[in-house]
């Protein structure tokens, strides 16, 4: 992500007392992909979106692309997360054909709470004592195949921190063909002392699980906590 994109979502989760991080990597290494995360700061306070296209690398970066502006148009405006995944539905029905779809998870965060809307998503991950995945009650399908998102409200506690990451880092595999395991290891790099930490520490380990090969899918890793207390 570029760094002054990087530099403005940070600055708008700050507006919340929160503290952001993100790394994201293409199939390949490079060029465009298929994954998408944003920010904006909606009606109600921050709002985060993290989404796949089907497919990855330069062939879902169109729809990516779509995806993204559809999204700027809609989530500054439109304060009902439930409305907003379905109107990004409606925006992007022409773009896609019978086979495409887009997996979408939107996070509101408000005071203590985030209100989560999972169209196929990967749930986020709570971190805290232990990686605890928060899966939504009622799943929903992803976008373009006929998605029925509803809210879920979850905490979220000063020393807790909230994973949203796409499938490129559950689906990464070893040369055995075993996934990246979220295991104690990974919980460990995760409560470094900085999400900017965690993120790198998240990364080497996913490196030494795949041995270094070049990534086969896009990747995306987003760590959010509150902002440590003044003084």
């Amino acid at each position: 992500m570029p760094a002054n994109r990087a530099r403005l979502l940070s600055a708008l989760m700050a507006e919340a007392s929160l503290v952001l991080a993100v790394r994201d990597r293409p199939a390949g290494g490079t060029g465009p992909g298929g994954d998408v995360h944003d920010a904006v700061l909606g009606p109600d306070g921050p709002r985060l979106v993290v989404a796949d296209v089907k497919g990855h690398g330069p062939v879902a970066a169109p729809l990516a692309a779509a995806f993204l502006a559809a999204f700027r148009d809609i989530a500054a405006v439109e304060d009902d997360p439930v409305r907003l995944a379905r109107a990004l539905d409606v925006r992007l029905g022409p773009r896609m054909g019978e086979e495409d779809f887009v997996t979408l998870l939107v996070a509101d965060f408000g005071p203590d709470e985030v209100r989560l809307v999972n169209c196929g998503h990967p749930p986020p991950l709570r971190i805290g004592h232990r990686i605890t995945p928060l899966a939504p009650p009622h799943p929903s399908p992803p976008l373009g195949l006929g998605p029925r998102p509803r809210v879920q409200r979850v905490g979220l506690l000063a020393d807790q921190r909230l994973l949203f990451h796409t499938d490129g880092l559950t689906e990464a595999r070893a040369a055995d063909g075993t996934h990246f395991p979220l295991d104690r290891h990974a919980l460990a790099a995760l409560r470094a002392p900085t999400p900017d930490q965690a993120l790198d520490q998240l990364l080497d380990l996913l490196r030494q699980h795949t041995e270094g090969t070049v990534p086969a899918d896009d990747l995306t890793v987003v760590l959010v906590q509150s902002a440590p207390a003044a003084g």
